[in-house]
């Protein structure tokens, strides 16, 4: 619980840590567990809305989600990490492969610190009763609010380290920004590779949905479409 408090209120001296490269391998393996374990709970709460149309198809959704979402943030990094980790040493950076990669963990720790956070909000729109369509739709809201959140505050702590340390240039902040996008688009991708997350109560469980066409940004728009003009069901 000591270090979930300092990735909320002293990101700063983990950044120092991690450029002074003190512990780097006990920092990774810490903030690993803490994903898996964060966004595997968020997970759950996802997986919870087929608890309505059956308990045991709920339960082997909640399983099944669980262990996505950690997926689909660390395949979505091992994707995207070298090319940024290649640029930002062309451009100048100091920073060791783990050290790079650490701040990138840090970053989806609090990232998932926040997902967990919202996850009795999920839980509520779901027993009470929510459209199926909105609580999708809810889900990309908070994962949207909280990846926004967590790649600020890397971004922040990143120009304030370039400010004490000639070890990461500050032209890398906007390689930075530029990965993050594109981090964000291949995390679409993934979530749409990895689906379903949610479950579609006019669907059978399974693991994985390869036989349905189209991509996420047409399944969000099918959705606000659904609650607007009628059911036309796709998944996330």
């Amino acid at each position: 619980m000591n270090m979930l408090d300092r990735v909320l209120r002293q990101r700063e001296g983990y950044f120092e840590e991690i450029f002074e490269g003190k512990s780097v391998g006990a920092r990774i393996r810490w903030f690993l567990v803490a994903i898996f374990i964060l966004s595997g709970f968020y997970g759950l709460a996802m997986g919870a809305t087929d608890l309505a149309v059956d308990v045991n198809r709920g339960m082997l959704q909640m399983v099944s989600t669980a262990v996505k979402v950690p997926l689909l943030f660390l395949l979505s990094v091992a994707v995207c990490y070298p090319v940024l980790f290649i640029v930002i040493v062309l451009m100048g950076s100091r920073l060791s492969f783990l050290q790079a990669f650490a701040l990138i963990l840090l970053a989806l720790t609090l990232n998932s610190v926040l997902l967990a956070s919202c996850a009795p909000i999920v839980l509520f729109f779901i027993f009470t009763g929510s459209d199926y369509d909105f609580v999708k739709l809810l889900h990309v809201l908070i994962f949207a609010f909280s990846g926004a959140w967590a790649m600020k505050a890397l971004s922040q702590g990143l120009r304030i380290m370039c400010e004490k340390s000639d070890l990461y240039p500050k032209q890398a902040i906007k390689i930075l920004q530029v990965w993050i996008l594109v981090f964000g688009l291949v995390g679409t991708q993934m979530a749409w590779s990895l689906r379903p997350f949610v479950g579609s109560p006019e669907l059978t469980f399974q693991l994985f949905r390869a036989d349905q066409e189209g991509n996420f940004y047409k399944a969000v728009a099918n959705s606000v479409k659904n609650l607007t003009l009628g059911p036309n069901r796709s998944e996330p």
